[in-house]
Parts: structure tokens; sequence; C-alpha cells
């Protein structure tokens, strides 16, 4: 690990601590390489560098917005971490072989399904382009979810740090191994994903897949090597 993201991770660990209370115990009994897909939902922007930063030693590295290169710190950041930039209107091929390409290198791939922030913490509708990659890739899906950044404005007013929830699904992987996915399958394939990212909120959080709960089909569960 390079010096600077060393003291990038001690950073963010130092200022998750200050203003949240976790236990991270989950994230760090999960696999320390890939190939593994994980997936998570996307309410703040500190969710996804607090997986990366306490599932270290392991293999991790994630999509994020080609808008956090914009800016020298946030660039710092991605570049640090290895990031992958992506377009969030239109995922480029250049985007897609990255993600291909670290899996292939036994790398863990973090994606957040629903593109952007949920404003109100409810999950939104997943992009197609998960559904693609991990038909493509066949590797392990794990999806995490993390619950509570919504109160931190209301709990640093009173001088509290704010509990967070983090929760680790059970592991899964997509069925069919090969042949042509087509438009419809591919879009009945995303759903499956996504309720089982839904399962792990509670009812009132699973904003587009309210209600919609299925038997899957098109997925079943596995189990991962510690």
């Amino acid at each position: 690990m390079k010096i600077s993201e060393r003291i990038m991770n001690a950073t963010f660990k130092l200022l998750y601590r200050v203003f949240y209370t976790f236990d991270a115990s989950e994230l760090r009994n999960i696999q320390k390489k890939g190939p593994l897909l994980l997936i998570s939902n996307h309410t703040n922007v500190f969710d996804g560098p607090l997986l990366y930063v306490f599932m270290q030693p392991s293999s991790v590295l994630a999509m994020a917005k080609k808008e956090l290169w914009n800016h020298w710190f946030t660039a710092m950041v991605m570049k640090s971490w290895s990031s992958i930039p992506v377009d969030r209107e239109n995922m480029t091929r250049e985007t897609m072989e990255a993600c291909f390409t670290a899996l292939k290198e036994e790398k863990i791939l973090a994606i957040a399904p629903e593109g952007t922030r949920s404003k109100d913490g409810s999950l939104q509708e997943g992009k197609a382009g998960v559904a693609f990659i991990a038909y493509k890739a066949q590797v392990p899906i794990l999806p995490v979810i993390t619950l509570g950044y919504n109160n931190l404005k209301e709990n640093v007013k009173k001088f509290r740090r704010t509990p967070l929830v983090i929760k680790v699904g059970t592991p899964f992987e997509i069925i069919q191994k090969s042949g042509r996915l087509d438009a419809a399958a591919r879009s009945e394939l995303n759903d499956e994903i996504m309720l089982r990212l839904a399962a792990l909120l509670p009812e009132d959080k699973r904003g587009f897949y309210s209600g919609k709960e299925k038997e899957y089909s098109l997925t079943k569960d596995i189990e991962l090597p510690k």
C-alpha cells in the first residue's frame, strides 16, 4: 500500500470515528480478494469511502462519478484509491473494460447500482449496467447496505455522533452461465439483483422496490471463502 493511501485511510478512519458510531466487523469478515462484485446503496458521499477504508487490507476498488476528478482534493483521493471514473449518464466501453480488468485481476469491485445518491435514503431504481457487468463477468455478488447518514446534520448540531448501521447480505451468483441476455432478460436480472439489496433495508427505505418482493429465480445463494 502506498504511503499516500495509508495517510488517506488513516484520515478518513479518524473522521468516521469522530462523527459516527458503527460496527464494522461484518466488513472485516468479507474475503480479502476477488473476483467479487460488491453492490451497495448510496445515500451519502461518505458511504463509499467507509466501505473502502474499513475493508482494508482487501483488494477493493470502486466506481465513482467522473466529476470527482475535477477537484484537486477529491481527485487525489480517487487516484490514491485507484477508483474507476464513470459517466453516470453514459457508461463508456473504457469504463466497462476497466471493471472487467479489475475483476480479472481478482479485485473486489464496489458499485452503487443506483448511479447517484438518494436524497431521502430510499433505494432508487438500479441502472442496467450492473446486470450487464454481473452477467458478463460471471463473478459472485455481495450486497451491502449502510443506514443512518441522513441524521448527520441534526446530530452535529447537538454535538452527538451519528449511529450507522452496516449490513452484509448473503452472497449470490447468476444461474445462467452462457448465452445471449436480451434487454428484457437483463431488466429482469437487474430487478432481482436490486431486490436482494432491498431485502437488507427496512420496508420504508426500499423505495422503488417497496412491495416488489419475489422468489429469486435468476440467482442463487452461494458461500464465499473467508
